[in-house]
């Protein structure tokens, strides 16, 4: 027992000679002959950082705010028909949002929400094509005419 304590005490103190924790000696500083510039002595631009920072679009009025139908919220969305729609999936909305973007239909961020600019977006392609429901809700439908692509395309 006694020769293990020797042993683990001799270790650790083996541990402090190799780390310099046991040295008595004080540590040396290193002095190195640096000029310190006077920062007075060049003129800041702070048009400089402006001009460097991404401008933030501008995002369209109601823009990220789900139109929930009155005494309806989070349940039920309310249509610019005047009708009730079961809300849709958050990658269906973004899905839908990027195909309008693609068209030249919607502005915004292809975020997920149906807001209120996302509506009036899919209200427009349904507008355009005249088989669709006009109801600015992206119905299985309009979805379907949004992937095939239609005479709608502003880019072809």
């Amino acid at each position: 027992m006694n020769s293990a304590r020797f042993c683990l005490s001799f270790f650790a103190v083996a541990l402090l000679g190799i780390s310099g924790c046991g040295r008595t000696e004080p540590v040396k500083k290193i002095t190195r002959s640096v000029a310190i510039e006077d920062s007075t002595s060049q003129p800041v631009i702070q048009n400089e950082v402006s001009r460097s920072l991404p401008v933030e679009p501008q995002l369209p009025e109601d823009s990220g705010v789900t139109v929930w139908a009155h005494r309806f919220e989070g349940k039920l969305i309310a249509g610019l028909d005047g009708s009730l729609y079961v809300p849709y999936r958050r990658a269906t909305i973004e899905r839908v949002q990027k195909a309008l973007i693609d068209r030249g239909l919607y502005t915004g961020p292809a975020n997920g929400v149906l807001d209120r600019p996302t509506m009036e977006s899919i209200y427009q392609f349904q507008e355009a094509n005249f088989n669709l429901q006009r109801c600015g809700i992206p119905t299985p439908r309009t979805r379907n005419m949004l992937q095939q692509g239609s005479h709608t395309d502003l880019n072809s």
